[in-house]
């Protein structure tokens, strides 16, 4: 009677201690540049105390680039962040002994005098509590290498932790201890993340080998973070997919994957004995090692950004691949760059945010993630940030993932925000390009007679205009003269006197 009366009652309690914990460290998202910058380059932070999110000025003393996290505590206040170079209180001041992380040579460049940022790639530091503590926070990082010879590389040669006390300073918090070695071989540039372990409490750490199909396992529990296992699977990845990608786990913790210039690399998870399996490699079209991948609230839609398009594939599908949808393309947006897609971040809003790989004052946001096709509503550039943010997305695991339960659904990783903006259909139709790829005379075909004069300009991926043409009232096409611009890929947009907008993009081969 003891048994059974306990084997009921445990989940109940574990469930309740869970919700009695809000564990709101994703609840501040810091970004941007140093309080000391130009005017139009300063710190803000992304605040989701409040409903719907609000944006505003942080003050900060470091540009936070592609190796840069901070967290809040469990009530969503914020507590410490990190640039790769030094960790840094709320206050801005460099915490006590929080300098010097990741150091050796690329420090040397990076880090001293000017206080730039280390560049370790995106997803290199990660921040998680410890458990069965109220006050430490370990820092997972990475550390770089350049190797010169035979030719110039960039390596990733371990991974390190910093442990910091947030009860030292009068809750401003001392790192206690720095750059100790968890790992001392190459692994995969970035895509450093996490997830909680089947007991709800302890937390797996993974990270894929570098150009390899073998991933490392850690275990963090209350005794600090080890090396659990490795394990082989499914495909390697290339020397182009080791950077500029994305790594992540479904909020439930049943799925991981990794986007890079490889394509989607897609697999389950066991929680509880921290083992892969069902890999699938699914290609995606012209792919690009830049780009992002995060999952729906609900863990049923997985969504891919690759640069210039947004792709959501639906997990419960039967045949995952085949149910790959185009949910956004790139508008042609300039502002000193071109407006694409980048890293994914699910919020404690249910709404998923994308950022721009270059320095712009914009956030592009999925409104409605749990919706398949466009219902989910992707919105170019829906935040708009009062400065310029540095390429900088934090990555968060789901600290709200509680115990498994068997027949229990996990709780919500997220709060919606019930009024959402209606988003316009996306722009694109209207015209098309042929030949695509083109090594010399590109026609610019549109579907119908145009009903007034409209502007064709081609811009190179930086967004600089490269060619513009115009073309008159009842046009049907119009020829480009790409012969003389150097192979890659281009952008073309049409803009109407009407001011509507499409875009295509255009490959330019060589001849």
């Amino acid at each position: 009677m003891k048994h059974w009366l306990h084997q009921i009652l445990l989940p109940v309690f574990l469930l309740t201690l869970y919700n009695g914990n809000t564990q709101e460290h994703d609840y501040g998202w810091i970004i941007g540049y140093n309080s000391e910058s130009a005017p139009g380059y300063e710190g803000m932070i992304l605040d989701f105390n409040n409903s719907p999110m609000q944006v505003k000025d942080y003050a900060i003393n470091a540009n936070l680039f592609i190796s840069s996290a901070c967290i809040a505590d469990e009530d969503g206040n914020p507590l410490f962040y990190t640039n790769g170079c030094s960790v840094f209180t709320s206050t801005g001041a460099v915490m006590e002994n929080g300098d010097s992380l990741n150091f050796g040579a690329v420090y040397e460049e990076h880090c001293e005098g000017v206080r730039f940022s280390y560049t370790a790639g995106r997803q290199s530091s990660l921040i998680l509590p410890m458990p069965g503590s109220d006050s430490l926070y370990y820092l997972f990082h990475k550390r770089i290498i350049y190797q010169e010879e035979p030719v110039f590389d960039v390596i990733t040669d371990r991974i390190l932790y910093s442990v910091v006390d947030m009860s030292a300073n009068q809750g401003l918090g001392r790192v206690v201890e720095k750059n100790v070695a968890l790992f001392e071989e190459p692994t995969v540039y970035g895509e450093l993340t996490a997830v909680k372990h089947a007991n709800g409490e302890d937390w797996w750490i993974v990270n894929a080998l570098d150009q390899s199909d073998e991933y490392v396992f850690f275990l963090f529990d209350s005794s600090g973070p080890y090396f659990s296992h490795t394990q082989v699977l499914g495909d390697s990845s290339s020397f182009a997919g080791s950077g500029g990608g994305q790594a992540n786990f479904s909020p439930d913790g049943r799925y991981y994957a990794r986007y890079s210039a490889d394509g989607l690399f897609l697999m389950e998870f066991d929680r509880q004995a921290g083992v892969l399996n069902a890999f699938q490699h699914i290609p995606i079209p012209d792919v690009n090692a830049l780009g992002g991948v995060a999952f729906s609230p609900n863990s049923e839609l997985c969504y891919v950004s690759a640069f210039d398009t947004i792709m959501q594939f639906d997990l419960m599908a039967p045949d995952i691949e085949a149910s790959g949808t185009v949910v956004a393309v790139y508008d042609g947006f300039i502002d000193l760059f071109a407006i694409t897609f980048g890293n994914l971040q699910l919020g404690p809003d249910c709404k998923i945010y994308c950022n721009v790989f270059a320095t712009v004052p914009y956030l592009h946001v999925i409104h409605q993630p749990n919706q398949r096709g466009t219902a989910c509503q992707v919105e170019q550039r829906g935040v708009i940030l009062p400065y310029r943010n540095y390429s900088m997305l934090p990555h968060f695991p789901n600290y709200r993932l509680g115990p498994l339960i068997p027949g229990e659904a996990p709780p919500p990783p997220c709060e919606t925000v019930v009024s959402t903006p209606t988003v316009p259909p996306q722009a694109g139709a209207g015209f098309s390009l042929y030949p695509n790829p083109s090594s010399g005379l590109t026609t610019v075909e549109f579907s119908t007679p145009l009903s007034g004069r409209a502007n064709v300009t081609l811009y190179s991926l930086q967004g600089q205009p490269v060619l513009q043409q115009t073309a008159g009232e009842g046009a049907q096409h119009v020829l480009l003269e790409t012969v003389t611009l150097p192979s890659g890929t281009y952008f073309c947009r049409v803009t109407g006197v009407d001011g509507s907008t499409g875009v295509k993009k255009l490959v330019i081969t060589g001849r």
